[in-house]
C-alpha cells in the first residue's frame, strides 16, 4: 500500500475549517505548532473502524450523576500533578485527552505526527472563539469548568477580565484557588450542578457563558440549564461540544460517532432545541461548526447562541 504524503494545516486552512479570519493570538499558535498529519487509508483505516466497532461492541459507561466521584477522581488527579508540578498549568490538560492518537479529521481518520496534535488545535480553536466572541464582555463563566484549563488561556488573552470557574467537583475548586492564590489570576469559583442549575447563581451584565466537553454529560438532560442560561440571558453562549444532529446517518465515518454518542449517553436533542428557541424568536444561533474530534466522535464542534433580550442590569 503506498501511503499519503503528510498534510499539514496553516492559516489559510484554520480559517477555512473556523469560518472567518483568526487573531494574531492564533497565527502564534499555529507557527508555534506542528499540524502535519496523514490520513489513513487501505488496512490502517479498516483497522480504525475495526477498533471502533469493537468499542461500540463492549460494555461502556453512559454519562449521567452517576459518574460525579469519577471527575471528582480525575480532576484530584490533575489537583495533584499541578501542586507537584509547582504550578505549572500543562498538568492541568484533563488525563483523558491522549498523546499520538487517531484524530477525526475532515471526514477522515488520521494520524498526526506531533503527538500534541489536539491540545495545539484546541489552542487555536479556543483564541478564535475566545477573541470572537468575549473580547467585548467583562465577566466569562465557564460552567462545568473541570480543571479550568480553559480559563487560564482566558486569563493570558484577557488579564483584566473577571473570570468565574463553575463545576459540581470540590477537586475543581481546590484547583480554581490555587490559580487565583500561586498565579494571581483574576478567577472565582462556584458550585454548581448543571443537571440541577441554582437560579441564585446569578450572572451580572456583559456576561459570557463558555462550556467544552461539558454538556456532552448531560446527554438529553439539558433542558434545566437551557432554561436557566435563557432566563440569566447573558451576552453569548459559547459551547465546544458534540453535536449529534450535524452526524449523518448515511454516512459509515458519522454512523460510527453517532452509535458512539448513542452508548454513552452523551448531549443529544440541544441543537434542535435551539432551533426551536430560534424559531419562537426567543434567541439567535450565531455559529454552528464542526471541526475536528479525538478518536470516537467529533468533540471539538462549536455552537454560539445569544438571547433575543440580553439582561442590561445586574
Amino acid at each position: 500500500m503506498q501511503l499519503e504524503m503528510s498534510r499539514d494545516l496553516r492559516i489559510a486552512d484554520f480559517q477555512q475549517l473556523l469560518g472567518d479570519t483568526l487573531p494574531d493570538g492564533c497565527h502564534q499558535a499555529i507557527a508555534q505548532n506542528v499540524f502535519k498529519h496523514r490520513p489513513l487509508h487501505g488496512t490502517d483505516r479498516e483497522d480504525v473502524f475495526l477498533r471502533v466497532l469493537k468499542a461500540l461492541d463492549s460494555p461502556l459507561e453512559s454519562a449521567g450523576r452517576h459518574r460525579h466521584h469519577r471527575w471528582e477522581s480525575g480532576w484530584t488527579e490533575n489537583l495533584e500533578d499541578f501542586i507537584a508540578s509547582e504550578y505549572d498549568v500543562r498538568a492541568l490538560v484533563p488525563k483523558f485527552v491522549k498523546r499520538g492518537e487517531v484524530i477525526r479529521f475532515r471526514g477522515e481518520y488520521v494520524l498526526p505526527t506531533n503527538p500534541y496534535f489536539e491540545t495545539s488545535f484546541v489552542t487555536v480553536l479556543r483564541r478564535f472563539l475566545f477573541q470572537k466572541w468575549f473580547a467585548n464582555v467583562e465577566h466569562i463563566f465557564e460552567f462545568g469548568c473541570g480543571t479550568a484549563h480553559n480559563l487560564v488561556e482566558a486569563a493570558n488573552m484577557f488579564p483584566d477580565k473577571a473570570l468565574h470557574g463553575l463545576d459540581w467537583t470540590e477537586s475543581s475548586l481546590k484547583i480554581i484557588s490555587l490559580l487565583k492564590q500561586q498565579l494571581d489570576i483574576r478567577i472565582d469559583s462556584a458550585m454548581f450542578d448543571m443537571l440541577k442549575p441554582d437560579a441564585g447563581q446569578r450572572l451580572p451584565s456583559s456576561s459570557g457563558v463558555l462550556t467544552i466537553g461539558a454538556l456532552e454529560q448531560l446527554g438529553t438532560q439539558f433542558e434545566p440549564f437551557l432554561e436557566y442560561l435563557v432566563a440569566q440571558a447573558p451576552e453569548v453562549c459559547v459551547h465546544v461540544e458534540t453535536l449529534y444532529e450535524e452526524y449523518s446517518q448515511n454516512d459509515l465515518f458519522d454512523y460510527v460517532a453517532a452509535r458512539y454518542i448513542e452508548k454513552r449517553g452523551y448531549l443529544r436533542g440541544f441543537l434542535p432545541a435551539l432551533r426551536n428557541l430560534e424559531s419562537a424568536g426567543d434567541i439567535k444561533i450565531e455559529a454552528v461548526k464542526r471541526t475536528f474530534g479525538s478518536l470516537y466522535h467529533d468533540g471539538y464542534s462549536f455552537l454560539v447562541w445569544r438571547p433575543a433580550t440580553v439582561r442590561s442590569t445586574t
